[in-house]
């Protein structure tokens, strides 16, 4: 049986060129520092971290880096 395996995620308060708003793993690599992060809370999946981070900026994405479980 495979175990679920939860993590915190973050949002970039900084957007990108785009106007992109990229969701991120607390493991992630590419994770923003301290001050330019929003934490969003605990889930099971990059896609609930992104509906979250919606309701603070409607241009949210998956990070390409840490999205890919």
């Amino acid at each position: 049986m495979n175990e679920i395996k939860s993590s915190n995620y973050y949002v970039d308060k900084n957007p990108q060129d785009n106007g992109d708003h990229e969701v991120h793993r607390e493991d992630c690599k590419k994770l923003p520092n301290p001050a330019s992060r929003e934490y969003l809370g605990n889930f099971d999946c990059c896609e609930d971290a992104v509906e979250k981070a919606k309701e603070i900026f409607s241009q949210s994405i998956e990070c390409f880096y840490c999205s890919k479980e």
